[in-house]
């Protein structure tokens, strides 16, 4: 049985900037290949052509303004800036690829950098219109959309990229060091990406979105890296060092934030580090029903959720992510819940949520309701060193099947009078208090594999291998089957048998 995908991340974590390098490598790859478009035009900083030729390449306003539906754009390295409110404007179905070579005979834009610079003035890439242009393999940075509104309530939006309609590809770029807002008393929304298709779905795909702010000093903000309004589909991205908000009381979403999505989006196999906000460090949802499968959620910061916080969630899946070593200054360090709206139930399955800190309550996962009577299910969850592990507060109630939980304070407990938690068929072990005990509870060691280097599989001698009910999950953490009576957590344990070698001869 392989490692837990998570062990990797957490041993570059541990030295030092191999992390950033390592993300590089894994989610640039080899980039696509530029396949033959309509026309190509060639560009590069200072050209002078207006043929836009391979051997008299014209400056990137001239093909921008020559380029029609279908047509590529490739950009050699070095920097390009703007003038007016964007460095770049997109109103049709074109391809920009940058990272090219002088020569434009080799495309590498690791080492050919094409960098798009708002110069802190501007923003970078401004996309209208229902059109599906792709942008792959640029630097986009300095990017200010301070005073240029554009955000579903008029407020300042997308300091890198601001797309309102289109459905684009946005892949293999490194975008960074971009703000949405700095301007007083207003709503920012999207430092790094703004994105609100109105048809088709978008793609957001092994990029860098890194050390991007939404608001700086303004009322409100929201998603530090990324703000969507669906269909989107959010994949394989590295989320690092974005913030929600400075110097606001109300910051949503250091890396990623979701508002009013209910058909389409997923965000999937990203990693989220070292973000912060208010609420949901790394993920908020906010009045969506999203797919949330896959992710690294470490060491990101919020008061309310640490690692992810859904405010009026209307049946979010949650499932198969690693929030581990969250923080949160309030309440629930990994994943907290608000309000399960118009009778939706949100699922968190399969998860492991390992090594998460909640200043009041809630280390692993905090669900409540203010006044809304609101459910939660847990399904095949592995719980390890939370403090408290799961605390559901008042009007929630939290249904439980499967789970393990382990070296908590306190496993399963309740805030509040109006809250309830039912656990049937979870596992116990090494928590000072195991709380709420609930139906068929199982004591005993789930003998993980590496728990020091976070590797929550279970081992053969584990006390919650057979233990489940069968709960409707046919897969497990790793996407591997459950047969038979299911094994407790998110991980099934799964055991090989090798047919003998029979040698054959003709």
């Amino acid at each position: 049985m392989t490692s837990h995908k998570f062990t990797s991340v957490v041993l570059s974590l541990s030295i030092g900037g191999l992390l950033l390098v390592g993300a590089i490598l894994l989610l640039s790859g080899p980039l696509p290949t530029a396949h033959a478009a309509s026309n190509v035009l060639f560009v590069k900083p200072g050209g002078t052509g207006v043929e836009c030729s391979q051997t008299n390449p014209c400056d990137l306003q001239t093909a921008l303004s020559q380029a029609n539906d279908g047509d590529a754009i490739y950009l050699a390295q070095g920097t390009y800036t703007g003038t007016g409110a964007a460095v770049i404007t997109i109103t049709k179905s074109i391809t920009l690829y940058g990272g090219w070579n002088t020569s434009y005979t080799e495309r590498n834009p690791e080492m050919y950098p094409s960098r798009l610079d708002g110069e802190g003035t501007r923003r970078v890439v401004f996309i209208t219109g229902t059109v599906t242009p792709t942008i792959d393999g640029f630097i986009i940075t300095g990017g200010n959309a301070t005073g240029l509104g554009g955000s579903l309530f008029g407020s300042d939006a997308g300091g890198g990229i601001y797309s309102y309609a289109a459905a684009p590809v946005i892949q293999n770029n490194t975008i960074t060091d971009n703000i949405a807002s700095a301007q007083a008393g207003i709503r920012a929304m999207g430092g790094g990406i703004y994105i609100q298709p109105a048809n088709g779905t978008a793609f957001i795909r092994s990029n860098r979105i890194i050390s991007n702010t939404a608001g700086i000093g303004v009322q409100q903000a929201e998603g530090g890296g990324i703000f969507l309004y669906g269909p989107v589909q959010v994949q394989a991205n590295h989320f690092e060092e974005n913030t929600a908000c400075r110097g606001c009381t109300y910051a949503y979403g250091g890396g990623i934030c979701v508002g009013w999505t209910t058909k389409g989006t997923e965000i999937a196999d990203n990693v989220f580090v070292g973000n912060q906000a208010s609420s949901g460090g790394g993920i908020h949802l906010f009045w969506s029903a999203v797919r949330v499968v896959s992710n690294t959620v470490y060491d990101n910061r919020a008061r309310w959720g640490g690692g992810m916080y859904s405010h009026y969630d209307l049946g979010s899946v949650v499932e198969a992510n690693e929030v581990v070593s969250n923080t949160a200054s309030s309440r629930g360090g990994g994943i907290t819940i608000y309000i399960a709206a118009g009778g939706a139930r949100p699922q968190v399955i399969n998860n492991i949520i390992a090594r998460n800190e909640a200043v009041e309550q809630g280390g692993g996962l905090y669900a409540w309701s203010d006044w809304h009577i609101s459910s939660v299910t847990l399904t095949h969850n592995t719980l390890v060193d939370n403090g408290e592990g799961v605390v559901a507060g008042n009007h929630m109630t939290i249904t439980m099947v499967n789970n393990i939980l382990v070296s908590h304070t306190v496993g399963i407990t309740l805030d509040g009078s109006s809250g309830n938690v039912f656990p049937d068929h979870t596992l116990f072990w090494a928590n000072s208090d195991d709380g709420i005990r609930g139906t068929n509870p199982v004591d005993g060691d789930p003998a993980f594999v590496d728990p020091g280097s976070d590797d929550y599989h279970i081992g053969p001698g584990s006390a919650a291998i057979g233990r489940g009910v069968d709960a409707g999950v046919t897969t497990d953490f790793d996407g591997e089957g459950r047969v038979g009576a299911p094994d407790l957590g998110a991980d099934e344990y799964v055991t090989y048998t090798y047919l003998p070698l029979t040698v054959r001869n003709y």
